[in-house]
């Protein structure tokens, strides 16, 4: 047997005794999981993270749940520790259950830090946790209501560098010890004693309504997973040159009152035939296959509208506004320049200087976006932008269409297009 060939049997040998020690040492592990009564699952669902929408749930379109361990503590409260990935994060986490579901809030201590895409107002510390904390929720009337003596006393007894969040009708912690059953069934024993002073804390008018167990968006509750629609390619803007169409990560939704969109990411295929010189000088041809993607997002409104076309400055020329600065900044174009005036009024000129759209223009009863990227936060940031855009049509312009009213709360302005 040549040298070569030794090495590559030893190397084949330290691979066999590598995978199996680790196959022995997870098993050992999860005996000593199920010799307490616990569940351990090699193999979760998305139904077991479904509920869940506050950070690191509820981001971005790539959510995948893995190892799960689940039971009960001593005080017959409900766990769950599970590791999880996702676009902005990935690591493990634990919760006990809440006896009811209650709005978000953070408290980190030690240190930990806040939490990636977390959007909440930092709220007065109370004086029994001391320094070393910082707390954030929606409203701080509640975040003091939940901070009782009582939940305070646990939290400074429980773990330290606590990356707390109340999701729902879960108290989630990050980071769990999950290595060791015996430290983890401590800081379980920890978590629930924190979770039944909230349950004992008088917080039934804050009590939020069940949500259905679906693909949840942070701080968006009305947006919807729907995975893949292909019958979206026949009614959509979509490139319809190449072949093998498909989309995937459809969104469909809305935020409040505002307009209903759908999102998603278009793929196809072109195939062309290219010619080149092989080693001994030859001519050839061969197949070339490109794959290409675009992402798609329309809003629909309430009824059909002249169309307009708004984004940055660029080669071109617009339709020139009163504003300098805006003329600057954006191009315009619109088949009815009247139209154009009497929706890009002063007062619209200066919200679109602060908030700068992707460019978008109005089809008919859509406007539709050219947002470069398909993801939460671009589909949030535009559909806000846009509901503000909307908003600031004069109520004028909404009934030269045909409604009764604003259906956004449209404004009173003076335009060079007329008034109300």
């Amino acid at each position: 047997m040549n040298q070569t060939a030794v090495i590559i049997l030893v190397i084949a040998g330290i691979g066999v005794a590598i995978g199996l020690f680790l196959v022995v040492r997870r098993g050992r592990y999860i005996k000593s999981l199920t010799d307490r009564g616990w569940t351990f699952n090699g193999s979760p669902t998305f139904d077991t993270v479904a509920r869940l929408a506050s950070p690191p749930f509820g981001l971005g379109f790539r959510r995948d749940p893995d190892d799960q361990i689940t039971g009960s503590t001593s005080s017959g409260r409900p766990f769950q520790v599970i590791e999880y990935k996702s676009e902005q994060w990935s690591g493990w986490v634990g919760m006990v259950t809440l006896s009811r579901r209650l709005p978000e809030l953070w408290v980190f201590g030690g240190q930990a830090r806040p939490r990636y895409g977390v959007e909440a107002t930092k709220v007065p510390v109370p004086a029994q946790l001391g320094q070393g904390w910082q707390i954030g929720a929606l409203d701080p009337a509640y975040a003091a209501e939940v901070l009782s003596p009582q939940v305070c006393e646990r939290l400074g007894a429980g773990p330290l560098n606590l990356s707390l969040g109340i999701d729902g009708d879960q108290l989630v912690v990050l980071d769990p010890p999950r290595k060791d059953a015996e430290l983890m069934a401590q800081w379980l024993e920890q978590l629930a004693a924190i979770a039944a002073a909230i349950d004992a804390t008088p917080l039934d008018r804050w009590i939020q309504p069940e949500q259905p167990p679906r693909l949840s968006f942070y701080h968006h509750p009305d947006w919807h997973w729907i995975g893949v629609d292909d019958s979206l390619l026949q009614t959509m803007p979509v490139t319809r040159s190449g072949h093998d169409h498909s989309t995937s990560d459809v969104i469909r939704g809305r935020d409040g009152d505002g307009p209903p969109f759908v999102a998603f990411t278009h793929e196809w295929k072109t195939t062309r035939t290219e010619t080149y010189t092989d080693s001994e000088g030859r001519s050839q041809t061969r197949r070339v296959v490109e794959n290409h993607s675009e992402s798609i997002l329309g809003f629909q409104l309430p009824t059909r509208m002249p169309s307009l076309q708004v984004g940055q400055r660029g080669f071109g020329h617009g339709i020139s506004f009163e504003s300098g600065a805006f003329n600057d900044a954006f191009k315009v174009r619109a088949d009815d320049t009247k139209f154009a005036y009497d929706v890009i009024h002063p007062r619209q000129m200066e919200y679109l200087m602060a908030n700068p759209p992707a460019a978008f223009k109005i089809v008919d009863d859509w406007a539709w976006f050219e947002p470069g990227e398909h993801s939460h936060q671009v589909i949030a940031h535009n559909s806000l932008i846009l509901g503000g855009f909307l908003a600031r049509i004069p109520r004028f312009v909404w009934r030269n269409l045909g409604l009764p009213d604003a259906p956004y709360g449209g404004e009173k302005v003076s335009t060079l297009g007329g008034g109300d």
